[in-house]
C-alpha cells in the first residue's frame, strides 16, 4: 500500500500580514524581513525530514518560504495553481480597517462570489484536487513539503480531518488560525488522506514530539 506524507506548511509573515492589507489569492507581498526568522525555525524543525520533492503555491510568498525552507537541499519544487489562496476578490489589498466589515460577511458565508472571488465550495474542490494530485505523483514512503495558505488550511482541515463528527469539523475549519509558517501534517495511502496533526509552530511542533526525523 503507498504512503505519502504530507508537511503543509503556511507561508512566512508577509509585509501584508504586518501592515493589515487582506492578501487572498489575487495579491501577494514577499515576507517580512523582521520575520524571517519564524521560517527559518520551521526550517529547523524539519531539518531531519527528507523531502522527495516540494510542491507550492504559485504565490511569491509561498515559494520563497520553500526556499528558506529548503535552503542547501536538493529538493524538486513544482507550483500547483490548486495551492492557491482563497481569492477574495475585489477585497484583496484592500486595508482591512476600511473593508474588514465586508470580508467578515462575506467569510462568514464562506462564500466572496458577490465581490468577484470563489465559493468555499470551489476552495475546497481545488485542495481536493491538490492533495490527489501530489499523491499520485508521490512514490511510496515519500515526504513531501507544501507551502501554501492560511485560509486554504481550512479546508484541508475540513476535507481531511477525522478528529471530529462533520459540524464539529466544520466550526473548528471555519475558527483555526495557522501559524505563519506553522506545520501541520497529513497522511496518505490507498484509503485516502487525513490531517494528522494540526497547525503547529516550529516550537510546538518539535515539542509534541516531531523532531523533523523519519523515525
Amino acid at each position: 500500500m503507498k504512503r505519502v506524507t504530507f508537511y503543509y506548511v503556511r507561508h512566512g509573515r508577509t509585509e501584508y500580514n504586518r501592515d493589515g492589507i487582506i492578501q487572498g489569492g489575487r495579491v501577494d507581498s514577499p515576507l517580512a524581513e523582521e520575520s524571517i526568522w519564524q521560517v527559518e525555525d520551521t526550517g529547523r524543525a524539519l531539518a531531519g525530514v527528507d523531502f522527495a520533492r516540494c510542491y507550492t503555491s504559485p504565490l511569491g510568498r509561498a515559494r520563497q518560504t520553500a526556499e528558506i525552507i529548503l535552503a542547501g537541499r536538493d529538493v524538486p519544487v513544482a507550483p500547483l495553481d490548486d495551492l492557491r489562496e482563497f481569492d477574495f476578490g475585489t477585497i484583496d489589498g484592500k486595508p482591512q480597517k476600511q473593508y474588514g466589515a465586508k470580508f467578515v460577511r462575506c467569510y462568514l458565508r464562506q462564500n466572496f462570489s458577490s465581490v468577484g472571488g470563489e465559493t468555499g465550495a470551489q476552495v475546497r474542490a481545488r485542495v481536493r484536487r491538490a492533495f490527489q494530485t501530489m499523491y499520485d505523483e508521490s512514490a511510496d514512503g515519500d515526504k513531501v513539503l507544501v507551502t501554501a495558505h492560511g485560509a486554504l488550511m481550512r479546508y484541508v482541515l475540513l476535507e481531511f480531518y477525522r478528529g471530529l463528527g462533520p459540524v464539529r469539523r466544520k466550526i473548528k475549519s471555519e475558527t483555526l488560525k495557522t501559524p505563519n509558517a506553522g506545520i501541520a501534517v497529513l497522511a496518505g495511502d490507498e484509503a485516502g488522506i487525513r490531517l494528522v496533526q494540526l497547525p503547529l509552530s516550529a516550537v510546538d511542533f518539535v515539542d509534541h514530539g516531531y523532531r523533523g526525523s523519519d523515525s
